[in-house]
């Protein structure tokens, strides 16, 4: 027992030695001022490495002048003609202006020359002449719209066999009083059927004392603006708009031409 108690007054008078040591370290694993430099090997703080600013773009030099003869290529041409120009235009000196001048003629000669030889190409080369699918001198562009009158006129005919045209109007419109006679000619002259429909549930319109209450189907086929007039088959009830404001006969008629019996890029 003494033995046992002598040996813990040993271990407790070590342990208040040790506490009192300048050697006493809260952790063998924390370094700092106190430790000497062999226990501190932890890495010391590498200082921040600065980053160079990226180098600024390099500024586009100037074009170099040119001389009329130095040009050979049509990019070098409008890069000249642009330079020379802002230049003129920044300070218009007599000299400044006919610099530029001078290399406008030259552009204006060789577009001449480039439309004279494309003429030229054209007149012997049919295949290449777009006026023989569309004219465009005054006679030929006579027989052609004749020629497309029959046309129109024909195909309306036959289309009236099988199809109708639907009017929506509104009472207080006052373009759809003045379509609704043009309707009622072109129904007449040709055979077609028109419905008048009515947006607003009203009529007030002489050509067309019968009319129907169209409300909801205005709403259902999206009719916000009137007049507009729609082609529709008798035997399917398929429908297709054919244009919303006022139109003249020869236009209505054209329009229902184009939309069903031609060809994107057809007759255009």
């Amino acid at each position: 027992m003494k033995r046992s108690l002598l040996i813990l007054s040993i271990a407790l008078a070590s342990s208040a030695a040790w506490a009192g040591s300048p050697l006493d370290y809260p952790s063998i694993w924390k370094c700092d001022t106190s430790k000497p430099n062999w226990y501190c090997d932890e890495d010391a703080p590498q200082p921040q490495r600065q980053v160079a600013p990226p180098a600024p773009a390099p500024q586009a030099s100037a074009p170099r002048p040119l001389s009329l003869k130095e040009i050979k290529t049509a990019e070098q041409m409008r890069q000249e003609l642009k330079r020379r120009e802002d230049v003129a235009v920044m300070n218009p000196t007599d000299a400044n202006l006919k610099n530029y001048l001078e290399l406008w003629q030259l552009t204006q000669e060789k577009g001449a020359v480039f439309a004279d030889n494309w003429r030229r190409v054209v007149w012997q080369n049919p295949e290449l002449d777009y006026s023989l699918k569309r004219p465009t001198n005054n006679t030929a562009i006579k027989t052609y719209d004749a020629q497309r009158e029959v046309n129109e006129e024909q195909h309306l005919k036959t289309l009236a066999r099988e199809h109708g045209l639907i009017f929506f109007f509104r009472s207080d419109c006052p373009y759809c009083h003045a379509m609704a006679p043009v309707l009622r000619s072109m129904s007449e002259k040709y055979g077609i059927e028109v419905l008048a429909v009515s947006v607003d549930g009203a009529g007030l319109l002489p050509e067309y004392p019968q009319f129907t209450d169209g409300r909801n189907q205005a709403q259902a086929w999206g009719v916000e603006r009137v007049p507009a007039l729609f082609i529709g088959s008798k035997t399917t009830g398929d429908h297709a708009p054919i244009g919303f404001g006022q139109m003249a006969l020869t236009e209505i008629i054209n329009r229902i031409f184009v939309l069903t019996g031609t060809q994107p890029g057809q007759n255009f």
